[in-house]
């Protein structure tokens, strides 16, 4: 009689923390796709001048590379922490921007926003989830 044996290989995932979940939606969403289409439209029908197309390069941009960012996050990657700090900081300059030179006060949201996700990412389980 013969014993066969076989190998097993089992692959553990480890849960994303839902701090960083919270993060991916944020980036995602409003930061992301809402931020992409409402530039979209908004250029399309508003007529464009001057410092408006700072606007209109920087932010879709900026949209994209929250959404690509946030794709990634829950793998855990440390280059997406770094890339997601990255544009967390290029939307505060962008929130600043469009306070300032454009007087728009919803922009404020945006900065909240920015606020909250780069204090999820900031958590000691977020940390705990780029480090391994």
């Amino acid at each position: 009689m013969t014993t066969t044996t076989t190998e097993v290989t089992t692959t553990v995932r480890r849960r994303v923390p839902i701090a960083v979940r919270g993060a991916q939606l944020l980036l995602l969403l409003p930061l992301g796709a809402f931020q992409l289409v409402a530039t979209i439209v908004f250029s399309i029908i508003t007529p464009l001048a001057g410092k408006d197309y700072i606007a209109v390069v920087w932010a879709p941009v900026m949209a994209l590379g929250c959404i690509v960012t946030a794709l990634r996050l829950g793998r855990g990657p440390a280059w997406a922490l770094r890339t997601a700090l990255a544009l967390l900081a290029a939307q505060t300059a962008f929130s600043l921007l469009k306070l300032i030179a454009f007087d728009e006060s919803a922009s404020l949201v945006f900065l909240a926003v920015t606020v909250v996700c780069a204090g999820l990412l900031a958590l000691p389980a977020s940390r705990r989830h780029f480090q391994s």
